[in-house]
């Protein structure tokens, strides 16, 4: 009996440890999303509110600029955690694009999370049926430094259009929204969650249209940049009232970190992230649309935290090579 009772104190002790040296995240950490609007806020509000609460860590939401800034903020350590698309995070790791020469690397992968889509929005009255009808139209691809005009770029050149052969003003999106609406600009390019707000206020006129990307050309822009990835909302003619399918690029928002976590911290807020990723997707849109831990690892171009990896590898989710 004696025995049998040392044993059964011996596992309880065992237990203990086990349950003590479960890894945790504390402290106090800023998430940088966009705008207080726009999808990166709410989906960032949403997920900092579960996360603060399962974990010993307390998550604020930061309203900002959107990747190309929220980049820069941890960079230089404005922050710890942000909502970047996984476009820019390849341009900010290698020093290229918005990020010439001046790479930023201090921070890393921990999951992606929905697709954003590029949008093209064009005014009836234009008579733009594609984009190679952009040719000596007024467009706004975008403000100048932001992901969504790199975007913009690359698929005028898979048609073998340059701004040479346009007008083009660079504005942020109310800008651009404001001027397809009084006429100022025939198209506007965003890339955001789907749907988008905008394009939704701007489809209730009746007067724009939203391209698609044809097939010759998507192939052209899946060859040149693999971080895009082709994508066709089921919804898009409801959403929209479009009288047609729409298919165009996209990239996928994804959660990132500064470099200085643990690998038990890091571990720990992945766990808590999707143990309770039926709660995010009950309070939160794009969650409940497109978030699975199935999906996790899918556009992330590089350097995936080792806290995250060991997560997924514990629940058998094959890790690439490449992010090994």
């Amino acid at each position: 009996m004696k025995k049998l009772l040392a044993l059964v104190l011996v596992a309880v002790m065992a237990l203990s440890m086990v349950a003590y040296a479960e890894p945790a995240i504390e402290g106090d950490y800023l998430v940088a999303t966009g705008s207080a609007t726009g999808n990166y806020y709410a989906f960032g509000s949403a997920m900092c509110g579960i996360l603060t609460s399962k974990t010993g860590a307390s998550l604020t939401v930061q309203a900002s600029g959107g990747s190309t800034e929220n980049a820069r903020m941890l960079g230089s350590g404005e922050t710890e955690f942000a909502l970047i698309q996984t476009d820019v995070y390849s341009y900010a790791q290698n020093g290229v694009e918005l990020f010439d020469g001046n790479a930023i690397t201090n921070f890393q992968a921990i999951t992606t999370c929905y697709p954003e889509m590029v949008q093209i929005v064009v005014r009836k009255a234009a008579g733009i049926q594609s984009v190679a009808d952009l040719k000596g139209k007024n467009i706004c691809p975008g403000a100048v430094g932001s992901g969504y005009e790199v975007a913009a770029r690359q698929i005028l050149g898979a048609y073998g259009l340059t701004y040479d052969d346009m007008n083009v003003t660079f504005a942020d999106q109310a800008t651009a929204k404001n001027g397809i609406q009084d006429g100022t600009f025939d198209a506007m390019f965003m890339c955001s969650g789907f749907p988008n707000n905008n394009v939704v206020e701007l489809s209730l006129t009746g007067k724009i249209d939203v391209l698609s990307i044809d097939a010759e050309h998507m192939a052209i822009l899946l060859e040149q940049y693999p971080f895009y990835a082709e994508f066709t909302p089921a919804t898009a003619k409801e959403d929209y009232s479009l009288d047609h399918e729409l298919t165009s690029v996209a990239v996928k928002s994804m959660l990132v970190c500064v470099d200085t976590f643990s690998e038990d911290e890091i571990y720990a807020l992945t766990k808590a992230l999707y143990e309770n990723l039926d709660e995010l997707k009950e309070i939160n849109g794009k969650a409940k649309a497109y978030m699975t831990v199935e999906g996790a690892l899918s556009g992330i171009p590089s350097n995936l935290h080792p806290g995250a990896r060991r997560y997924y590898e514990e629940i058998g989710l094959e890790i690439p090579d490449y992010l090994k």
